[in-house]
């Protein structure tokens, strides 16, 4: 059996598609993601990290740049995937919601992940929480209010 290479990963920190960072992509019968070239004086090419015939197996976006309208359709698109959060809470306080009030404290270590049709809002959340396990946590959309 053959040994399975270590995934790695590198970070564009100005992602404008694959053709401007300086490769192509090309995707298997299979439905597997690869890349086909790498153009040496390219973003891609300098990193030094990036090969032809590389397998793509997953990709994390940052949210930095992006409007809040951007992320919230980026997010909507995503049905049916593994999906994971990276969550900061920008006031130090445990107790302050992002909306400036007072709420329960709950553990900052949880999991949202796509759920069938027809389960509630379609996501599940766990962490070792006891309100996660419970699912009462309520999950909404950046920059949509309820």
């Amino acid at each position: 059996m053959a040994e399975e290479e270590e995934t790695r990963e590198v970070l564009f920190s100005d992602w404008s598609g694959p053709e401007k960072q300086g490769m192509t992509l090309e995707q298997s019968g299979e439905g597997e993601i690869y890349v086909k070239e790498v153009k040496m004086e390219s973003p891609a090419g300098r990193t030094g990290r990036v090969h032809e015939g590389d397998q793509i197996v997953g990709a994390t976006i940052y949210f930095d740049n992006m409007s809040s309208k951007e992320t919230t359709e980026l997010l909507k698109t995503l049905n049916k995937h593994k999906v994971g959060l990276k969550l900061q809470n920008k006031d130090k306080s445990p107790c302050r919601s992002p909306m400036g009030t007072l709420s329960p404290c709950r553990s900052p270590m949880g999991t949202l992940t796509g759920g069938e049709q027809g389960e509630q809002g379609g996501f599940q959340v766990s962490g070792d929480s006891a309100d996660y396990q419970a699912g009462s946590v309520n999950v909404t959309a950046p920059g949509k209010t309820t």
